[in-house]
C-alpha cells in the first residue's frame, strides 16, 4: 500500500527528471516511485574528494542496474571556509542543516532537469536516530513515538525548507513525496516495531519489490556521518580562528555561535 501512496504524490508532467541518489531506502525507492511512472531518470550522487563513500558507489551501482543515467559529483574539500560562509548567508542554523545543505553547493549546479526528487523527510518516521530513542524512548510506547515525530517535523527541526530554497536559487523544484500528507498519515498508524520488523523501513522495502533488484541495502546511516565524512570535514573548523572565534571544542557549539550571533571577547 505504502508504495502506491507514495508513487501517488509525484504528479509533474516532465518525462525527465533528476533524482540525488544515496545508498539508503528513502532516496532509492523515490527513484523507483518515478520508474514506476515511466520517468527517465537522471541520478546524482556525491562524494568528497578525499574519500569515495557506499553512498556514492551504492548510488552508482544502483543505478546502473535499473538503467538510469548517473552523474557523479565530487566535492572540493579544499573549499570548505568559503563554503561555510555562503551557508551562513543562506541561512544555516543548526549543525546538521550546514552539514546536509553542504554538498547541495556543488550538486545542484550540475543537474540539468527542472524537477529534482528527492527522500528527505522519511527518517522521521521510523525513529532510527539515537538521540530520538535516548530522549523520547520512542520503543516503549506509540504515544512517544508521535511525540518524537511530531518534534522531529515541526519547522525549527527541518532542514527541508533551505534545501527548496537552494533548488529555487537554481531554477529546480524540489519533489519530497514522503513530506506530505497521506505518508503522514500512513506512518503515524504504527509505532515503531510495526514500522521496523522484520527489517528496518519495512513496509517500504517490502512494498517495492523493486528491491529485489539491487541486492543489498544497508540500514540507515546519516548523510553527514562518518559515510560521507562530512562530520569529519566540518571538525576541522574548529581550528579556524575567524569561524570557532571563541575556541570552541564542538561544532555544535560554533553553530549556536553563529545562530545566535555571540560576539567574541578573546584575552
Amino acid at each position: 500500500m505504502i508504495d502506491k501512496i507514495l508513487t501517488n504524490q509525484i504528479n509533474f508532467q516532465d518525462k525527465e527528471c533528476a533524482l540525488l541518489l544515496s545508498g539508503g531506502v528513502d532516496s532509492i525507492s523515490t527513484g523507483f516511485m518515478a520508474h514506476r511512472l515511466g520517468k527517465k531518470i537522471t541520478a546524482y550522487s556525491f562524494c568528497l574528494d578525499t574519500n569515495v563513500s557506499y553512498d556514492y558507489l551504492k548510488a552508482e551501482e544502483v543505478s546502473n542496474k535499473m538503467d538510469w543515467s548517473f552523474v557523479g559529483v565530487k566535492i572540493p574539500t579544499a573549499n570548505l571556509v568559503d563554503d561555510w560562509y555562503r551557508l551562513v548567508e543562506f541561512g544555516c542554523k543548526k549543525k546538521t542543516h550546514y552539514e546536509c545543505l553542504y554538498p547541495f553547493l556543488y550538486v545542484y549546479p550540475e543537474i540539468k532537469e527542472k524537477y529534482v526528487l528527492s527522500g528527505l523527510g522519511a527518517d522521521g518516521y521510523y525513529g532510527n536516530q539515537n538521540w530520538g530513542q535516548r530522549k523520547w524512548k520512542i520503543k516503549e510506547s506509540k504515544e512517544n513515538f508521535d511525540a518524537y515525530r511530531d518534534f522531529y517535523f515541526t519547522p525549527e527541526q527541518q532542514g527541508h525548507t533551505k534545501d527548496k530554497e537552494l533548488a529555487a536559487v537554481y531554477k529546480k523544484i524540489l519533489i519530497t513525496p514522503y513530506i506530505t500528507k497521506p505518508v503522514k498519515e500512513y506512518f503515524y498508524q504504527f509505532d515503531w516495531a510495526q514500522l521496523n520488523k522484520p527489517k528496518q523501513k519495512n513496509d517500504v522495502r517490502e512494498g517495492f519489490k523493486e528491491f529485489e533488484l539491487i541486492g543489498k541495502v544497508k540500514n540507515h546511516q546519516h548523510l553527514q556521518g562518518k559515510v560521507s565524512g562530512i562530520t569529519e570535514l566540518f571538525e576541522t573548523l574548529l581550528n579556524n580562528r575567524d569561524i570557532n572565534y571563541l575556541r570552541r571544542g564542538r561544532m555544535l557549539d560554533v553553530c549556536h555561535d553563529w545562530r545566535n550571533g555571540i560576539t567574541a571577547t578573546l584575552y
